[in-house]
């Protein structure tokens, strides 16, 4: 059992914040980017046209991750309606982020003429480690919190400025951050033993989508969070519709294109 007690915020210069959740954030976005486009630049694309598409999916990203956050918790937000745009708290939606990242990203590729689904095959394994380096941010300020825990393991926190409900500070939750960490980063190897096969641009990045929902489905049993249906959180809900339409579109993608097919070309 391990207490975590250090004080989330590393420094204040009004009602303005610097902590570790953010700074994290930056690194875990740093470390996307520079693999997506390192893996971009390999494979032949355009450097100018790549970077405009990135920046716009860190974009929509951001606002994507904030926007599920505030309405997974809009309780809290209706109340305190500007703390809407305190991001500098911390507070972000990791499926947010992906739908609104990769909704933007792809009206940016068509408009610069770059093929969308390679991109995101490209994008996959990026998006994976910068998820699984972003979990550390959840990790030190308790914004991803799991349940209460009678487990010989588990996380306390203590400091009242941890994001978790007050009611659970000194009490021994699930290690959530750590059990994704784990599962996204044996997703991503899987990845790479299935990206030496042949396989139809975007069954790469469809595969990734599948396994997260998974993998967020089932791991979200070990979080307390609002449950909005079925018994269900909303992350468990939006991780069965992104199954479900990963699994429609991988089975028109592999049809589309036979396994061992080139990849679509850089310029249409």
């Amino acid at each position: 059992m391990v207490t975590i007690g250090f004080d989330p915020v590393i420094a204040r210069l009004g009602a303005f914040e610097v902590g570790w959740h953010g700074v994290v954030t930056v690194i875990a976005v740093w470390i996307a980017v520079w693999l997506g486009l390192r893996a971009a630049t390999r494979a032949g694309f355009p450097t100018g046209p790549t970077s405009d598409v990135v920046v716009a999916a860190v974009v929509g990203g951001l606002v994507g991750a904030r926007l599920f956050y505030v309405l997974d918790h809009l309780p809290r937000f209706l109340n305190d309606p500007l703390a809407t745009f305190a991001i500098w708290e911390g507070g972000i939606a990791v499926y947010g982020a992906f739908i609104g990242g990769i909704t933007v990203g792809a009206i940016a590729a068509v408009r610069v003429g770059l093929p969308v689904w390679r991109g995101l095959d490209l994008a996959a394994g990026p998006m994976l480690v910068g998820q699984a380096v972003g979990r550390l941010g959840c990790l030190a300020n308790g914004d991803a919190w799991g349940a209460p825990t009678r487990a010989e393991w588990g996380l306390a926190y203590t400091h009242p400025n941890d994001l978790l409900p007050r009611d659970l500070l000194g009490v021994p939750t699930h290690p959530y951050p750590l059990y994704e960490m784990g599962a996204v980063l044996a997703l991503g190897l899987a990845l790479v033993a299935l990206r030496r096969r042949r396989l139809g641009s975007g069954v790469l990045f469809l595969w990734a989508a599948l396994g997260y929902a998974a993998i967020r489905f089932s791991l979200s049993f070990f979080r307390q969070e609002t449950v909005v249906a079925f018994a269900l959180q909303e992350a468990q809900l939006v991780a069965l519709a992104t199954a479900a339409l990963a699994a429609l579109f991988l089975g028109w993608r592999t049809l589309a294109r036979p396994v061992g097919a080139r990849s679509e070309p850089i310029e249409r």
